[in-house]
């Protein structure tokens, strides 16, 4: 073995090394948020009726006014791959926030490794496939994605290897069709809209690439068995009325601030391209250099811009907008930094060294408005000091408080208090019906009452609910006080601009309105 090969898999396995340091510690630090105690709960339900349900006779698991679970209350909004992965992990562990998490936190660290494979397919050149290695695992929200107990780390994973036997095709075309429909299916039923982005990207690219037109018919072939073997779900949820209702509300102008705003968050959070850009052609500009478009590496890169831009021209349709959407560009953009520095450091080394750390230290959200800040000092400053947040606040005082039986109403965040309680929970977004249920012994008032009243029948539940709570939460039926705890209303969400890694000082605490009066 040759001594740069050596000092390759020495890098490697540092980084690998150093991706679990980043990612394993204080896994269960912060409670399960809205999002993951849906996945967590809709696990326990398979591993005691086989099927995610979202309803057990006691719990009601929706965030969608229960248009995210069909009559039978099968769920139906999201894939269900996550969720018996979540199950696995479940059975092994037990129900608990820190196996709701392991599975995912596992993929993100062999997504580290899994890049370095990609960047050795896709440019042979390993000092690229290293650096994009490092970009991945350096980039905060691919940090924060993969510790959440969700399906963002399977995403990015499969994404990868969606990627890895995609350039393989050309030179073993069978291996890669079977890898490349496996990669796809677990995709699939993971993020229908990711598989959908990826998918009309992979097309398109085609003719960047310039692929022989012998891999075309293996190409179609492994999309073809992936949309085969996904026919079941789309039947079975209904994907196509869903997303008419979702095309619906959006327009031309909601369409277009959607990819504005994609692109934005991108150059602030994942990838500046600005940045990037700039350096490549003043070091062009001042070394007379060229890029030859036509090189296979070229090619490549053009091919990774054209996913780019195709998917958020597609996540831009869903009307609502969520960095988590481009969560499986976070490969893409890693590649193409990868090949940008090395490109430049083939011709001043200072100057890519210096625009590499400029690409990955400084949070460029917070120099848009004049501060200064390192946001991988922010996650590691999270890693070590505990952070107290809400959901645990509200738990524990339950915990300490409640007597077996009483009945709980929560304006949000109902969904982490049924998974780490035993119990009568109510309220949140489920809109389930409170007539004849009655008082409840605890009401715990939040940040705001819903998140998205665009959803069908909420508006109406939410004005009889609010009547329900003034007449029946009403003194001296019961006393007041607050928990001494800042409302992070989506407590560990991990959306660059939303998570919060420390807890201000100037945010409301949490009212909880406590029965003293049957």
């Amino acid at each position: 073995m040759s001594g740069a090969r050596i000092s390759a898999n020495s890098a490697v396995a540092a980084l690998v090394l150093i991706a679990a340091l980043l990612i394993f510690p204080s896994l269960d630090d912060r409670y399960l948020w809205e999002d993951e105690a849906e996945t967590a709960l809709l696990a326990r339900n398979v591993l005691r009726f086989g099927v995610p349900v979202a309803w057990d006779g006691a719990t009601l698991i929706s965030q969608e006014c229960g248009t995210d679970y069909d009559a039978n209350y099968l769920w139906r909004q999201t894939p269900w791959l996550p969720i018996y992965v979540t199950a696995g992990s479940f059975t092994l562990l037990g129900a608990t926030t820190y196996a709701a998490r392991l599975p995912f936190a596992l993929l993100g660290l062999l997504s580290v490794f899994s890049m370095y494979l990609l960047g050795i397919r896709v440019f042979g050149n390993r000092l690229i496939a290293l650096l994009a290695a490092a970009s991945l695992l350096l980039s905060v929200p691919f940090l924060l994605h993969v510790r959440q107990g969700r399906y963002y780390a399977l995403a990015i994973f499969a994404t990868i290897w969606v990627f890895y036997f995609y350039f393989l095709l050309p030179t073993r075309p069978r291996l890669a069709a079977a890898g490349l429909a496996a990669a796809l299916a677990v995709l699939f039923y993971t993020s229908n809209v990711l598989w959908l982005a990826l998918v009309v990207g992979l097309a398109l690219g085609l003719f960047v690439v310039g692929f022989d037109r012998a891999v075309v018919p293996w190409l179609v072939a492994a999309v073809a068995a992936t949309t085969v073997v996904g026919l079941p779900w789309l039947l079975g949820a209904d994907v196509g009325e869903k997303s008419g209702s979702l095309f619906v509300r959006n327009s031309p102008a909601m369409y277009a601030a959607n990819v504005g705003w994609y692109a934005w968050r991108t150059e602030l959070h994942a990838f500046p391209m600005l940045l990037l850009a700039a350096a490549v052609a003043a070091t062009v500009g001042m070394t007379r250099s060229r890029i030859d478009l036509r090189s296979p590496r070229a090619r490549a890169c053009l091919f990774f811009a054209t996913i780019a831009i195709v998917h958020i021209a597609v996540i831009a349709t869903v009307p609502f907008v969520f960095f988590r959407y481009l969560i499986t560009l976070l490969p893409v953009w890693a590649l193409l930094q990868a090949w940008a520095v090395q490109w430049l450091a083939g011709r001043n080394r200072p100057v890519a060294i210096a625009i590499l750390l400029l690409a990955l230290l400084p949070d460029r959200a917070d120099l848009v408005h004049g501060r200064f800040s390192i946001t991988l000092m922010k996650y590691l400053d999270e890693l070590t000091h505990h952070v107290p947040g809400p959901i645990e606040a509200m738990v524990a005082h339950l915990k300490t408080a409640a007597r077996p039986g009483d009945r709980v109403f929560v304006s949000y965040g109902d969904l982490p208090l049924r998974f780490y309680t035993n119990l009568e929970i109510r309220g949140g977004q489920g809109c389930q019906n409170l007539a004849g249920w009655p008082a409840p012994d605890w009401v715990f008032f939040r940040y705001f009452f819903r998140f998205r009243p665009a959803v069908t029948g909420a508006e109406k539940d939410e004005e009889r609910t609010l009547h329900y709570l003034r007449t029946q939460v009403t003194p001296p039926r019961y006393k007041t006080f607050t928990l001494p705890v800042i409302d992070r209303i989506w407590e560990n969400i991990p959306e660059p601009e939303r998570h919060v890694f420390r807890v201000p000082g100037n945010w409301p605490q949490i009212t909880v309105y406590q029965k003293t009066l049957p």
